[in-house]
């Protein structure tokens, strides 16, 4: 069995939360959070999506000053339905300037107390 190799930039942390996320613009959906990074999220969903699907996401997160949103924009670069549920990966091409700081600090916190999540 061939292994592959983790080309990912950034690495990514375990998460259990809920994402708010718009396929095309089109309509409010919710996915679990499996992991993030700075590059992508990784979800699951009772919805199916295809890959390269146009998204714009929005995700919790926690900080010094309490809760705060981050909006961001990417596309589906996976997707595949499992157990009835859709996994799918988001390569994130776009983090809004004000929120960028916010989703850094909160990978920064993630990654003193937690290792990254496995590169499934």
């Amino acid at each position: 069995m061939e292994v592959m190799e983790d080309k990912r930039e950034s690495p990514r942390f375990a998460i259990s939360q809920l994402i708010g996320y718009y396929p095309n613009r089109e309509e409010y959906l919710w996915a679990e959070g499996i992991n993030i990074s700075m590059g992508g999220i990784s979800c699951r969903s009772k919805e199916a999506i295809d890959t390269l699907t146009n998204v714009f996401i929005m995700v919790s997160v926690r900080g010094s000053d309490g809760e705060r949103l981050v909006r961001c924009e990417g596309y589906v670069a996976h997707s595949e339905m499992v157990d009835g549920f859709c996994r799918f990966g988001v390569n994130i091409t776009r983090i809004f300037d004000e929120d960028r700081p916010y989703l850094e600090a909160y990978l920064a916190s993630l990654s003193q107390g937690a290792e990254p999540s496995p590169t499934q």
